[in-house]
């Protein structure tokens, strides 16, 4: 069957966007739902049959320098702008595009919250669905993986009925979790829709004032754009919280709070800088992992290996897992001791030759480097 289509985008347009610039993606504005794109218009009713409508897919704007999720190429201004009207019924929103080229798919919402697909189901045609979507205004791009173009379709439908974007028997998630202080010890189960935007205070456990949509990406147990069931407990107040970035969500460190949470399917939470190892030599073996901040300040020995008495945030960055002021969960493996280490200068760290010493650690993230260099330099 021939889905109707509707409002082609004009392919001269798409040509002459592309030709300004093409290989100055870093000069170029990012995706900017303020922008006109092309008007289209549907009640819930309307999307009862998918409507289709074409449109050169990609652009000239790498999503990779841009600070919503996603990755590709797509032009600024919106390729769509879709009036989606007459939702009472709260159905359930997809938007999927079909191309022979590998394309991509980021909206704006009507709540303002940003969404991406890339692959759906192992094809190269992203698909999103927004559960009990509101009637609104909703901002469409739709790119490239690639710098090339091609033509595609973007096709529009609604499904289910009577809902509201919840999974069966589960409330929809709060903003945050300040009014169940209450209830300390208890887990409870949301339906949550991932979000990279909403401020975030910790990492593993948060604050309770953090938003939980925010968070729950931070902690990897949904994605953006994702809509899951998702278990939370609530925790009492900590003394302090230990921001990082994770999954394209940035947390911020806070001090003392009243009230803080956590996900009980992320990872096992990472544990505080150390500030070196020495005091893990009974887990050679073992890979942990803890929460970093680079420096540049600290004494290091070896090149990874390194003497366990090496200052863990700065070997980080000497490793390249990190970089100076970055904070983020890293994981190390404790080693047995060696007969020597070799210094090395990298990513603006000096580190120093030594002989035998008792215990070491390396980094497995740590990218492969070439046979240092052997200053003369000891402890």
């Amino acid at each position: 069957m021939t889905l109707p289509s509707l409002s082609l985008r004009p392919l001269a347009f798409g040509l002459v966007t592309l030709s300004a610039g093409f290989g100055a993606s870093a000069a170029l504005a990012c995706p900017d739902w303020s922008l006109t794109g092309t008007p289209i218009s549907y009640s819930a009713q309307d999307l009862g049959r998918p409507q289709a409508v074409g449109v050169i897919a990609g652009g000239n704007v790498d999503l990779a320098g841009c600070p919503m999720p996603g990755h590709g190429y797509v032009i600024t201004q919106p390729d769509f702008d879709f009036s989606f009207t007459d939702n009472s019924a709260r159905q359930d929103l997809t938007l999927r595009v079909e191309a022979a080229c590998d394309t991509v798919l980021l909206i704006n919402d009507a709540t303002g919250t940003w969404h991406f697909s890339d692959d759906e189901g192992g094809n190269l045609n992203p698909a999103i669905t927004l559960p009990g979507a509101p009637a609104g205004a909703y901002d469409i791009w739709i790119g490239t993986f690639g710098q090339s173009t091609c033509q595609a379709q973007l096709i529009l439908s609604v499904s289910g009925g009577g809902g509201a974007g919840t999974a069966p028997g589960y409330p929809p998630a709060p903003g945050n979790m300040t009014t169940y202080r209450g209830q300390v010890g208890q887990t409870l189960t949301f339906t949550v829709t991932g979000s990279t935007s909403g401020s975030v205070w910790g990492s593993g456990v948060y604050t309770d004032d953090s938003s939980v949509a925010a968070a729950a990406v931070h902690a990897g147990v949904i994605r953006p754009g994702e809509t899951a069931p998702v278990e939370v407990t609530v925790l009492p107040g900590q003394q302090s919280y230990n921001g990082s970035t994770q999954n394209g969500v940035q947390s911020s460190n806070y001090g003392s709070w009243s009230g803080s949470y956590s996900f009980p399917a992320a990872a096992p939470a990472a544990m505080a800088d150390p500030g070196n190892l020495t005091s893990y030599r009974d887990r050679v073996g073992q890979t942990l992992t803890f929460l970093l901040t680079g420096s540049t300040a600290g004494s290091v020995w070896g090149s990874g290996p390194y003497t366990d008495d090496s200052s863990l945030a700065t070997a980080a960055v000497h490793a390249g897992v990190l970089q100076p002021g970055q904070s983020g969960p890293v994981e190390v493996t404790i080693l047995p001791g060696e007969q020597s280490y070799s210094g090395s200068a990298q990513n603006g760290v000096q580190s120093s030759n030594y002989g035998s010493w008792q215990g070491s650690y390396s980094f497995p993230a740590a990218p492969a480097v070439s046979a240092p260099a052997q200053p003369s330099a000891g402890k």
